[in-house]
């Protein structure tokens, strides 16, 4: 894990002449053609700063070198064991801090997807091609909520249903990092319906922000029992 180790420090950079801080982001993808379009288009906005493109752990530790960026994007098409290995140095010792880890994949129904958010990455953002919506999904990780279409929630649903906790389990559920709370079960209840973030978000006497904070905490508290699960990144 030598080649993960040595991604461990954060960097933030600051303009003073613009008085605001540029958020700097990590592709580390499959198709480089591909990823310096998407290198294209987020730099193109206010405010980021793409730092460095690789295809490879040897390119990701050059380009990470200097520090690790506020948010790495990663290509689901990457050999398997090459994602696993990356979100277990990233995520192994259950630490959350920097980077942000944004999963990309081509459509929601990859399998690799629930596996991804399983082991540590905190959103994704799922589409054959690149749009405007990834600038969305970049900005809602950076703001501290995740989105969840609804083949995800019914995934995240089942597997806190197959736990089967009963009320003797470790301590009570308002104490357990494990267990939903009845919210958190509306949530993925009605999400796997197919209702939209707003009416979720009506529902829950919510705004859809904070239903963005509650998704990421949902996948956190996915990740928690990352070692009693039986999914694996599967080549």
């Amino acid at each position: 894990m030598r080649h993960v180790n040595r991604l461990k420090e954060c960097t933030r950079t600051f303009s003073y002449e613009n008085n605001y801080f540029m958020s700097t982001v990590v592709l580390m993808h499959a198709d480089l053609n591909l990823a310096h379009h998407l290198r294209d288009v987020i730099a193109a906005q206010p405010g980021f700063e793409v730092t460095g493109v690789a295809n490879n752990f040897a390119t990701l530790r050059e380009v990470c070198n200097p520090g690790m960026p506020d948010l790495l994007i990663v290509d689901l098409m990457l050999a398997p064991t090459h994602i696993k290995s990356l979100l277990q140095g990233l995520r192994g010792q259950g630490s959350f801090g920097p980077p942000l880890i944004l999963a990309l994949a081509v459509s929601v129904d990859d399998a690799r997807l629930m596996d991804a958010l399983r082991h540590g990455a905190d959103g994704y953002y799922a589409h054959a091609r690149p749009t405007a919506s990834l600038m969305t999904a970049i900005e809602q990780l950076l703001n501290g909520e995740s989105t969840m279409s609804p083949q995800i929630a019914r995934q995240v649903k089942a597997h806190f249903d197959d736990l089967a906790w009963t009320e003797s389990d470790i301590v009570g559920e308002s104490q357990s990092s494990l267990h939903l709370t009845e919210t958190d079960r509306l949530l993925l209840q009605w999400t796997a319906d197919g209702y939209l973030v707003n009416e979720v978000a009506r529902g829950l006497r919510l705004t859809p922000e904070a239903v963005g904070v509650r998704i990421r905490h949902i996948y956190r508290k996915l990740q928690f029992d990352l070692r009693a699960g039986a999914l694996s990144l599967a080549a």
